[in-house]
C-alpha cells in the first residue's frame, strides 16, 4: 500500500506530515505498490487518482469545494473510514458521522512534538502566499517570528512548540497549535478556494474560526489574486513575470502588510476545548485501531505503536 502524499515544486506542512504520522500510527503497513492508495491528510478527495486503483481515506478531505478539482465519484474502489469533516462527508454523499476530524490532531500522541511553551509569536503564511510575497520581511517589521510552511516538517513543529501565540493562514499550523495546546490566531487565505477547509475541520473541534485579514505583501502575491488570475491566460501573464514584478512597490505592500499583521497579533486567540479535542482524538485512535487490525498481519509487533485508547468519549 502506498502512502500518498501531494507536494508540488516546494514542501507544504500539511501534506508532509503525512511522512511524519502515518508510519507512526501504522507502522509496517506502506510500500511502494500503487495498487492501493492510503489517503490521510490533505485536500486530495477529488478525481486525481488511478480509476481501477484501491483508495483507503483515513481523514482526508475534499479541498476547494468548487476549486482544485472536481469532488471524488466514490465507487467498489473506494474504502472510506473517516474524513475530515462533515463538509467533506456531506459532499461526498457519506454521513457527516464519518467526520472524525483531520488527523493531524493526532501528532501530540505518536512522540513527535514538544510539551514546552515557548515566548515567541510565531507567524506561518500559506505555502503559496510564502512563495509570492514578502512575509519574513513583513514578520521582522512587526516582531514576530516567521515560520515557513515549506520548511522540514520536524523544524517546523519545534518552532510551533517554541510559541506562545502562533498566527497562521495555514490550515496545518492551526490545527497542529491547537493539538500541542498553543492558541492561535487564524488569518483568512487570500485565495478564497483555501477558505471552507478550514470550517471542515474546526467543526469536529467545535470551534467557530474568527478570521483576520492581512493585505497580500507583494504585487505579485496581489496579482494572484486579482481578477487577472481568474483566467489561464491572465495566470500565466503573472507567472512569466513574476520575479521582474516582485520588487515592484514592495516597500509600500510591506508596510501595509506589517501594520495589519501587528494589528491581528492584538487579536483574541482560539483554541478549542480540551475535551472536544480529546473526544475528537479518541474517535479517531477508534478508526485507526480497526486499521490497524485489519491491515497489520502480525498484529504483536504493532502493539506499542501508538496511544492506547482513553475512554473519555464515546464513537460517534
Amino acid at each position: 500500500m502506498k502512502l500518498y502524499q501531494w507536494r508540488g515544486s516546494e514542501r507544504n506542512f500539511g501534506d508532509e506530515l503525512n511522512s511524519v504520522l502515518w508510519p507512526r500510527l501504522l507502522p509496517g503497513a506502506f510500500d511502494d505498490d500503487p495498487g492501493t492508495l492510503f489517503l490521510g491528510v490533505g485536500s486530495i478527495l477529488d478525481g486525481r487518482h488511478p480509476a481501477t486503483a484501491r483508495k483507503l481515506v483515513a481523514g482526508a478531505g475534499y479541498g476547494g469545494y468548487g476549486g482544485y478539482e472536481a469532488p471524488a465519484v466514490l465507487d467498489r474502489h473506494w474504502d472510506v473510514r473517516w474524513v475530515r469533516g462533515p463538509r467533506t462527508a456531506r459532499l461526498l454523499g457519506l454521513s457527516p458521522l464519518l467526520g472524525l476530524g483531520d488527523p493531524a490532531v493526532l501528532l501530540p500522541l505518536v512522540g513527535v512534538t514538544e510539551n514546552v511553551r515557548g515566548s515567541a509569536v510565531g507567524f506561518m503564511p500559506h505555502f503559496e502566499s510564502a512563495g509570492r510575497g514578502a512575509w519574513d520581511r513583513v514578520a521582522a517589521a512587526c516582531g514576530v517570528t516567521p515560520i515557513d510552511p515549506r520548511d522540514d516538517p520536524l523544524v517546523i513543529l519545534g518552532a510551533i512548540a517554541g510559541c506562545r501565540l502562533l498566527i497562521s493562514e495555514a490550515l496545518h499550523g492551526v490545527i497542529a497549535a491547537d493539538a500541542m495546546r498553543v492558541p492561535w490566531i487564524a488569518i483568512e487565505p487570500l485565495a478564497a478556494v483555501h477558505r471552507p477547509k478550514w470550517h471542515d475541520w474546526a467543526e469536529t473541534v467545535g470551534v467557530s474560526v474568527a478570521f483576520r485579514r492581512l493585505p497580500p505583501s507583494s504585487l505579485p502575491e496581489w496579482l494572484h489574486v486579482s481578477p487577472l488570475a481568474a483566467r489561464h491566460t491572465g495566470r500565466s501573464l503573472v507567472r512569466r513575470h513574476e520575479t521582474a514584478l516582485r520588487g515592484v512597490g514592495l516597500a509600500g505592500f510591506i508596510d501595509r502588510a506589517a501594520a495589519a499583521l501587528g494589528h491581528a497579533a492584538g487579536a483574541e486567540p482560539q483554541l478549542s476545548a480540551a475535551t472536544d479535542l480529546q473526544c475528537c482524538q479518541d474517535r479517531m485512535l477508534q478508526a485507526v485501531a480497526a486499521l490497524r487490525r485489519d491491515l497489520c498481519s502480525r498484529p504483536a509487533s504493532c502493539a506499542g505503536a501508538i496511544t492506547p485508547l482513553r475512554t473519555t468519549c464515546l464513537a460517534g
